[in-house]
């Protein structure tokens, strides 16, 4: 019986341990349909863990479910699904485990390559007998994962069963137990789970860090050490001191970047501080003026963020704020210091954008063309130049020579060919009078061939060019790329292998080229550039006694043994860097191989990360100290499972942590909203402990003292009238409320224009079924239009701002059923994204009656007198009344009441 249940013990661990791939092979069509398939194994996350193994284990069933639920949605879109249609398959490598069997799978080229479904790595696929419509074509369920693609029409597989090779052309449909696989079906990217599953499965986790989370302050330790009861460190103030002033930080800020600073240089503990930002404080700012602090300090900093777009703009404004400071000669210099790794394409980082300046990708290329392995690279491309300078004459002659010869050997090619054109002649003299005729129909073909080869000729001669014209065309070529070269090596060698007297010598080396070329620019085309004039001199004495002696100060090389001597070029550039960027996720490739040790964490918009997607980040080799900045106030991760979602999947660490009585450093002074925005959500969420900035107190914004005289700076605007309705999907609309907000815009869009004002709407609604109804109704502005909209669901709006933002609540009941309306932090989200004005619509009856924040929204406006009834404003009246007759005539389905299309539109 014992040795049974060891067995059984092994068997689950064995299981536990596989990958989420072939955790996902396993499951069958109901399996994955089935939501209460992993119900028994779902606990609720608790707020403190006993040990770091059961901290990374106790989110691995949710995991689970959380990706069952997300591919049981793409089974009931499958109509939708993107879908590659599969030319070839052919098995590369297998193993006793067919998950583990490798297919390189060729797509069919149909002509229109670029608007097909291209596989990415990490996507899950199911590989069908045609273009599946609906669940039922997926049976038998065959899954593959996709781990490379070529970006073209190769990808490569591991498959949950075999599949047959083929190997004769034209390729034949083929069998999968009788039935015919030709086509690919995307169902989802795994890429983030799979990391995730990836660090709660790592069994030797090198970071310690993990402990000072798993249970109640870890902050208070930390305080009594020694480290913490003095300021920061003389030699670190002075270094970052310059940094903070010219950021302008107010004190909050700027006790949140020191207290950062100050607790990275503990070695006796370990620590996670929290820096809580709630909305307009000046959140971004204040952890680019963190990082940059980090960046003077060398410290070995990882940073990370929940989404590739969180990642990307943390990382522009570090780039900004560098920029600003650096030299206007070499504004890049010390970049090298800074790596973001990531995927390209979903970072947005396409030619031209300023993040390629640290991107890891663009840096690995840059750097392999500066120093590769064959005899090529800088180090040539110096030498030659050098040479070439020094010897203009003598490469003159030579090409001349070269030029003169290539002439000599076209000449006696041709005259061979006439010869053989005589020979030909020759012999159909010798023909048959009857193939005579056909014969002189060749040779005049033949001669007319010549005669276009002559002339050919003639255009073509060879052109000798002037000693001028030679040496400006080589050294245009040279030098622009020798220069680029130097911005390179400044730009991507971090600064411990590139001195700034070496920059220094770049920067005088690059202007010299300049002065040459722009004496070549002016002097090379003209007569009197030859050997023994005054010009020819000069340029002579130019070229000596200031490019080549600027040149010759350049170093050749550079002492970067690993890169010259090794391949993995990344490695190096990540294990330099002081700062590096990444997604949350992307922290699980961080290895200690590939990056280093590292000294501290920040993680930005740390709120919106289920606390899983940090586990990765917190095991990142010899990391003690983590710098933690959000607001648990604002939206969390988003779960799709209601199950996961009930068990607190979707809790951040941040959040976690605040629960226990972490302590936290509040930013207290908001610069976005006008202060009669502000006043509301700051005592409702906040407590009344954020002040309004000196900005938004006493400067009267002329677009608010324009556009306020409409409904003022806050208003509810009552629209008491309206029905919510239920569509697809189930999310709810109020075509009322969407009749009322399109008269709003376009009595918006009158006075932007008369005014010739810009001005920025957002219009939120929490419901994706109204978002899609207002987005029909006022359609799209075309361009050039001094009013820019932007319509989009609570959710898609976190982070952003606009001058002008209306809220659309939709729900319309007498019972006052609001739904997930009612959640506190989308509610917190929606009204704190206006910075001039900011209008409310909905039932205030409904609002009223459901007992939740709304209710108070209502009172609030009452008593400062900012309660609207729309149907008293005349415009508003009779878009209500159209939109209510509109329904009437939907409803009798005989009607036919035409809708006034000048109302509401563009």
């Amino acid at each position: 019986m014992n040795n049974l249940l060891i067995e059984r013990r092994r068997d689950m661990e064995k299981k536990e341990k596989s990958s989420l791939a072939e955790r996902l092979f396993s499951l069958s069509i109901k399996d994955i349909l089935n939501r209460d398939l992993y119900k028994h194994q779902i606990k609720t996350i608790p707020d403190r863990f006993r040990s770091a193994e059961e901290y990374r284990r106790c989110f691995v069933p949710h995991l689970l479910e959380e990706t069952r639920t997300e591919l049981s949605s793409t089974f009931k879109s499958l109509s939708r699904s993107p879908v590659f249609e599969i030319h070839s398959v052919e098995i590369k490598e297998g193993s006793g485990s067919s998950s583990n069997s490798v297919y390189e799978i060729t797509l069919k080229n149909t002509g229109t390559i670029n608007a097909t479904y291209q596989p990415k790595c990490g996507d899950v696929i199911a590989l069908t007998k045609e273009r599946p419509r609906r669940i039922d074509d997926l049976n038998p369920l065959h899954l593959a994962y996709v781990f490379f693609s070529d970006g073209d029409l190769t990808v490569f597989v591991r498959s949950a069963r075999a599949i047959p090779s083929l190997h004769e052309y034209p390729i034949l449909p083929y069998k999968q137990n009788g039935h015919l696989i030709r086509f690919g079906v995307f169902l989802m990217n795994t890429t983030t789970n799979i990391r995730i599953w990836n660090a709660l499965h790592n069994e030797d986790p090198s970071s310690t860090l993990i402990q000072s989370v798993l249970q109640e302050n870890s902050l208070a330790s930390t305080e009594q050490c020694l480290c913490n009861r003095t300021d920061v460190a003389s030699s670190d103030y002075a270094r970052v001191s310059p940094v903070i002033r010219s950021a302008t930080l107010n004190r909050s800020q700027e006790d949140a970047v020191l207290g950062c600073i100050k607790s990275r240089n503990c070695s006796h503990e370990t620590s996670a501080k929290l820096i809580w930002g709630p909305p307009g404080t000046g959140k971004t700012k204040t952890v680019a003026t963190l990082l940059f602090s980090l960046l003077k300090l060398k410290c070995r900093t990882v940073v990370c963020a929940p989404t590739n777009t969180a990642i990307v703009e943390v990382a522009s404004r570090l780039l900004s704020l560098f920029k600003e400071t650096s030299s206007s000669e070499h504004p890049t210099y010390g970049l090298g210091n800074v790596v973001l790794s990531g995927n390209r394409d979903r970072m947005g980082i396409k030619k031209n954008h300023p993040l390629l300046d640290v991107f890891l990708d663009e840096r690995v290329v840059k750097l392999g063309h500066l120093f590769p392995p064959s005899f090529s690279g800088w180090k040539h491309r110096l030498e030659s130049l050098i040479n070439f300078l020094e010897n203009t004459e003598t490469k003159y002659e030579r090409h001349v020579h070269e030029l003169k010869e290539a002439e000599r050997i076209k000449e006696e090619t041709e005259k061979k060919k006439k010869q053989e054109v005589e020979r030909m002649k020759e012999e159909t003299e010798k023909k048959t009078k009857q193939e005579v005729e056909r014969m002189k129909e060749e040779t005049e073909e033949v001669e007319r061939m010549k005669e276009e080869t002559e002339k050919k000729k003639k255009q073509e001669a060879v052109h000798i060019p002037t000693f001028g014209e030679f040496v400006r065309e080589k050294f245009n070529a040279s030098s622009e790329e020798l220069k680029t070269d130097m911005v390179d090596l400044y730009t991507h060698l971090p600064k411990s292998y590139i001195s700034s007297e070496q920059v220094k010598y770049m920067i005088a080396a690059q202007q010299a080229l300049d002065r040459v070329r722009d004496f070549l620019q002016e002097n090379s085309s003209k007569s009197d550039f030859n050997k023994g004039s005054f010009k020819f001199d000069y340029f002579n004495s130019l070229i000596s006694a200031d490019c080549l002696q600027a040149l010759r100060l350049l170093p050749a090389r550079f002492e970067i043994p690993y890169l010259l001597e090794s391949k993995n070029i990344g490695a190096f550039c990540l294990q330099s860097a002081h700062i590096i960027f990444c997604t949350a996720s992307g922290a699980a490739e961080m290895s200690a191989e590939r990056t280093g040790s590292v000294d501290l964490l920040v993680v930005d918009e740390a709120a919106q990360l289920k606390e899983c997607e940090s586990v990765a980040a917190l095991q990142l080799s010899g990391l003690r100290h983590a710098v933690l900045i959000g607001d648990e106030l604002q939206l969390p991760a988003m779960v799709q499972s209601e199950i996961c979602e009930k068990a607190k999947f979707g809790r951040s660490l941040f959040e976690r942590l605040v629960l226990l009585g972490h302590n936290k450093h509040l930013l207290n002074v908001q610069y976005r909203m006008h202060p009669s925005i502000s006043r509301f959500p700051n005592n409702e969420f906040y407590g009344g402990m954020i002040t309004d900035a000196e900005v938004v107190q006493e400067i009267i914004y002329q677009k608010r003292f324009l556009l306020g005289n409409m409904f003022g700076s806050f208003s509810f605007i009552n629209v008491g009238r309206g029905k919510e309705e239920f569509g697809d999907g189930h999310s709810p609309k109020n075509m009322v409320e969407v009749a009322v907000i399109a008269e709003i815009i376009s009595s918006l869009f009158k006075v932007s224009s008369e005014r010739r004002m810009k001005v920025n709407v957002g219009v939120i609604s929490p419901y994706k079924g109204q978002v899609r109804a207002i987005q029909e109704r006022v359609g799209s502005l075309s361009s050039g239009q001094l009013l820019t909209l932007n319509v989009r669901s609570v959710d898609g709006f976190q982070g952003g701002e606009e001058d002008i933002i209306i809220i659309s609540t939709v729900r319309s009941n007498g019972n006052g059923k609001v739904g997930f309306l009612s959640n506190r932090q989308r509610a917190n989200v929606a009204l704190t994204r206006a910075r001039h004005c900011l209008w409310v619509v909905g039932n205030e009856t409904t609002l009223a009656l459901s007992d939740s924040i709304w209710g108070k929204l209502i009172s609030e406006s009452r008593s400062r007198g900012c309660f609207f009834e729309a149907a008293d404003e005349k415009n508003l009246r009779d878009a209500m009344n159209e939109a209510l007759l509109e329904d009437v005539s939907s409803s009798f389905g005989t009607l036919s009441i035409g809708r006034n299309k000048g109302r509401g539109g563009w």
